[in-house]
C-alpha cells in the first residue's frame, strides 16, 4: 500500500466510515457526492484496495479502510472507541469462498457454532479475484489453493494430500491402482477450477504434466458435485485430492482408485482470512474451530497430512 495519502483524503475516508454512505458524507463535509466519489477512487488507486463496498446496509469498510481511519484518528486525536463501538456485536455472518466438498464438511460439522450464519460464494480460480474479495471484505474466509502473500491477509496451511481418482462404483474395469495404459485409454472428467496439483519428484514432473495433457477428456466442469455425479453414472474418471474421497465415496456412488505410479501428484490446501476477523473475538474463535475441524479430517482421510 502506498502512503501518499494526505489528511484531506483520510478525513473523507474516516467520515465515510462513520456515515456509511457517500451522500451523508458529502453533507457532513459540505462537499458534493461527486467530490467524495472522486476522492474515494483516488484513495483506491493509492492503496490498491477497494476500501469500501456497497451493501444493503451501507458502505462496508475493508481492513485497509479501517487502518486508514485509525491513522487519521491518531493524527487528529479523535477517540477510537466511539468509531468502532458495537462493531463486534454486529458480526453475525461469516462469508466463505471454497470448494463444495468443504462447504459440505462445514455445514455437517456437529460442533458448528450457531452464533454465526454461513454464506458461501462460488470458488474462483483467479488468485487476483480471490485476494480482491478478501481485501474488500466480500469474503471473510477463503479455503483453497495458496494465495500470494499479502500484509493484510493471514493464511494457515490445512493439509497436504496426494491426488487420487474417482470412478463409478459399478465400474469393475479398474483395480485398486490405475495403470498408465488404463489412464491413456480411459475417459476423463476434468475439474476446471483446481489446477494446483504438483509432483514431488523433479524427474517425474515433466512426464506427469505430459500425461495430464494427453487425457481423453469427455467432460469439463467447474462443479465438483456435477463431475462426481457424472462419473458415478458413466465410465469416466476424475482426479480429486485424496482428502475429499471419504466424503465423496460416502455420499455418491463412486469409489477411490489410486493414480498410476508414473503420475503421482499432490495438493496443498490453505485457509486465508483478513485481519478484520482478528477484531472480532467470536468470529476469530469460529475461524479457529473451522481450521481445527478441517485439520482433524485430514488425519482421518486415507493419506492426507
Amino acid at each position: 500500500m502506498q502512503t501518499e495519502i494526505d489528511l484531506k483524503l483520510l478525513k473523507i475516508i474516516n467520515t465515510l466510515f462513520i456515515c456509511g454512505s457517500v451522500t451523508k458524507t458529502a453533507q457532513a463535509l459540505n462537499l458534493s457526492p461527486g467530490t467524495i466519489s472522486y476522492a474515494l477512487n483516488k484513495a483506491r488507486t493509492l492503496t490498491g484496495a477497494h476500501l469500501f463496498i456497497r451493501t444493503r446496509s451501507g458502505m462496508k469498510p475493508d481492513t485497509t479502510a479501517r487502518e486508514l481511519c485509525l491513522r487519521y484518528q491518531k493524527f487528529t486525536g479523535t477517540s477510537q472507541d466511539t468509531l468502532f463501538a458495537g462493531e463486534e456485536s454486529e458480526k453475525n455472518v461469516l462469508s466463505f469462498m471454497t470448494y463444495s466438498p468443504v462447504e459440505m464438511m462445514l455445514v455437517s460439522n456437529p460442533a458448528r457454532s450457531e452464533a454465526l450464519s454461513y454464506h458461501f460464494s462460488p470458488y474462483l480460480s483467479s488468485t487476483t479475484e480471490r485476494l480482491s474479495k478478501l481485501k474488500s471484505g466480500e469474503v471473510d474466509i477463503d479455503i483453497g489453493a495458496k494465495l500470494p502473500a499479502e500484509p493484510l491477509i493471514n493464511n494457515v496451511k490445512l493439509f497436504t494430500t496426494p491426488v487420487s481418482l474417482l470412478v463409478s462404483g459399478e465400474n469393475k474395469r479398474y483395480g485398486e491402482r490405475l495403470t498408465l495404459d488404463e489412464w491413456r485409454t480411459g475417459h476423463h472428467a476434468v475439474w476446471s477450477v483446481l489446477i494446483d496439483y504438483y509432483c514431488n519428484d523433479a524427474l517425474k514432473s515433466q512426464r506427469a504434466q505430459q500425461f495430464l495433457q494427453e487425457r481423453k477428456v469427455k467432460m469439463i466442469s467447474g462443479s465438483i458435485v456435477n463431475m462426481v455425479t457424472f462419473c458415478a453414472a458413466s465410465d469416466c474418471m476424475m482426479m480429486i485430492p485424496d482428502y475429499f474421497t471419504p466424503l465423496l465415496t460416502k455420499n455418491f456412488a463412486v469409489r477411490r482408485v489410486l493414480m498410476p505410479e508414473e503420475i503421482e501428484m499432490h495438493y496443498d490446501c490453505y485457509c486465508h482470512f483478513s485481519n478484520s476477523l482478528l477484531e472480532n473475538a467470536n468470529a476469530l474463535k469460529v475461524t479457529n474451530d473451522i481450521i481445527l475441524h478441517l485439520k482433524s479430517a485430514a488425519i482421518a482421510s486415507p493419506s492426507a497430512l
